[in-house]
């Protein structure tokens, strides 16, 4: 059941990168039809990314308190429903506003995949599924524009938003039908049956065989009644706001906005470098994705090997499906001893891209810059993901929503600059620049190792101090 839940859930996050990408090697296309600039083309890119950084912060939040089933079904709907408006708007302004609703049904794939994988595995099994999960969230990128060139080659640009009305589709029946709840505030450990909008249509139809089979037993297990709630999306910015989680978050936006700004940047630097077709534009994406991919599904692994290893040194036992006492753990250099050399990597992939493309070397090459540059920084994007939801796990949707909202914001940025920056330093240099700022980073990435613990037993120690106050304050 868990490998099933994982799979949809990798399949629901590619919903997210394939809204912001499919269209990009119809951008030219796209410029000529509605009569825009290059620069106005590139304003929808960035307007999908800032209107992503908000809205999981209030979808994380319901999913927390309703479940994630209903913030699934609610975020497939509204993605359903943008992408017909999309592929039938014939102005600039409409396609902005419709990006905006893109970008809230998109959330699905953000904010809810995480929050599902840190609701069924433990800290020491995490960084496998974390890896499967987001192996959609990082390939995402890359296959979004391969499949949107061949879309936009072949059947023009209006196609790349039907085929996303089809997958938004395919997934709301998927979820309506088979997702089963998986939010612990709901369902426990899995013991608490249910209710309502939170049972799948399979699972109602088993329990009903089961009523007719059996009624007495099923008279006994019935869902305890629950309070509704509102989604507290102030959950998301006071998780920004802490110290340690706030220093995490921004090495996380900056190191992630360098491979999104590479790739929101190639159709308009291979276009000068190399003239290709939207086919071929479409296809050079793919190595950024297999660098993702590749980091995924291998680095999981040795993310938890390393939390085994140190488990061992601690003392700490571990047990299959329980969780661990982290207090008195240094999770942070646990995660961070991955994170170091995956970050060496993905800065040398910065430097290989930009001057390659530079000097106009064969486009293998800066392809091959584009692999590295996917293994690298989608390791450590993934694995300080991995420890976000370590520091927080009463609340892993409102958590992956901080981290997207420090990502999309730096990536909506960094979209909006790299056409400036390339013009005005050229290639080499920008990717220079940007190798600069992240060694600047992997000092960070240090620090977070040296004192984040340290960061943590004091926020846990003040937290303690003023729980103690209220409960003076309210007296005998």
């Amino acid at each position: 059941m868990r490998i099933w839940i994982v799979l949809l859930v990798s399949m629901s996050a590619l919903i997210s990168p394939f809204g912001a990408t499919t269209f990009l090697p119809a951008m030219n296309v796209l410029r000529e039809v509605l009569d825009i600039s290059a620069s106005q083309v590139n304003v929808a890119v960035t307007t999908y990314m800032i209107a992503q950084a908000f809205a999981p912060a209030f979808m994380g939040a319901l999913s927390d308190s309703s479940g994630r089933r209903l913030a699934f079904i609610i975020c497939f709907i509204i993605f359903f429903v943008a992408n017909i408006g999309l592929a039938l708007q014939t102005n600039y302004i409409a396609l902005l506003l419709l990006r905006i609703l893109q970008a809230m049904g998109g959330t699905a794939g953000i904010a809810l995949s995480y929050a599902v994988v840190a609701d069924v595995s433990t800290s020491a099994e995490r960084g496998v599924y974390m890896g499967y999960a987001g192996a959609g969230i990082l390939a995402g990128p890359a296959f979004g524009p391969t499949i949107g060139g061949i879309l936009a080659q072949y059947l023009g640009w209006r196609s790349t938003f039907w085929f996303l009305v089809i997958y938004a589709g395919v997934l709301l029946v998927l979820f309506v039908f088979f997702f089963p709840e998986t939010c612990r505030n709901i369902v426990g450990n899995g013991s608490i049956p249910p209710s309502g909008l939170n049972r799948s249509v399979i699972s109602c139809i088993q329990a009903r065989k089961n009523r007719l089979q059996r009624p007495s037993d099923v008279e006994r297990i019935k869902p305890p009644k629950r309070k509704f709630t509102l989604p507290n999306p102030l959950v998301t910015f006071r998780i920004c706001l802490e110290k340690e989680s706030g220093i995490i978050l921004l090495y996380n936006g900056l190191f992630f906005t360098a491979m999104m700004t590479t790739v929101y940047g190639i159709p308009y630097i291979y276009g000068k470098t190399y003239n290709l077709s939207e086919l071929h534009l479409g296809l050079c994406f793919i190595a950024n994705g297999v660098g993702s991919m590749a980091s995924s599904l291998t680095m999981g692994h040795i993310v938890d090997w390393n939390f085994r290893r140190h488990a061992k040194l601690a003392g700490m036992p571990i047990i299959k499906g329980q969780q661990q006492d982290l207090t008195n753990f240094n999770i942070e250099r646990v995660r961070l001893e991955i994170v170091l050399p995956s970050h060496v990597i993905g800065t040398i992939g910065l430097l290989i891209f930009g001057w390659t493309v530079h000097y106009g070397t064969h486009i293998a090459f800066p392809e091959i810059g584009l692999v590295v540059i996917g293994f690298g920084i989608s390791g450590a994007y993934n694995i300080t993901n991995n420890l976000l939801i370590d520091l927080h796990r009463d609340v892993p949707a409102a958590t992956t929503a901080a981290v997207n909202f420090a990502r999309c914001l730096l990536s909506a940025g960094g979209a909006a600059a790299i056409i400036p920056m390339v013009n005005a330093m050229g290639v080499g240099w920008t990717f220079t620049f940007m190798a600069a700022v992240s060694l600047l980073l992997f000092g960070v990435a240090v620090w977070i190792m040296k004192f984040g613990m340290a960061w943590r037993l004091e926020k846990a120690e003040r937290g303690s101090r003023e729980m103690e106050e209220k409960e003076r304050g309210k007296g005998p």
